[in-house]
């Protein structure tokens, strides 16, 4: 699966990638988690599965559900606590959740 997250600078979120890497590693799952800012989804090579927003931009919600239209990528916004605490088990989690449909 690939996830992508999406902030306000591409920076605040690397904290979280790092922990939901560490977090499917250690289940053994492959996924490719990575982190733009959310103006520059459009600049992205790889398509994704999965779009989680942070909560400081979750505003963003519509623009990016608009952008992925007829595409099979599912937007979210990722639950401000689990977002704050780094907890990258809950975030993959609820990726997975949100990919399953």
């Amino acid at each position: 699966m690939k996830i992508l997250l999406c902030c306000a600078m591409g920076m605040s979120t690397s904290v979280v990638v790092q922990a939901m890497k560490k977090s499917a590693r250690v289940q053994g799952k492959d996924y490719k988690i990575w982190a733009t800012d959310a103006d520059s989804v459009d600049e992205e090579d790889d398509c994704p599965d999965v779009v989680l927003i942070g909560p400081q931009v979750g505003y963003k919600l519509e623009d990016l559900n608009e952008y992925f239209e007829g595409t099979k990528t599912k937007v979210a916004v990722m639950d401000k606590t689990q977002y704050g605490n780094c907890d990258g088990a809950a975030i993959v989690k609820f990726a997975e959740a949100l990919y399953r449909g």
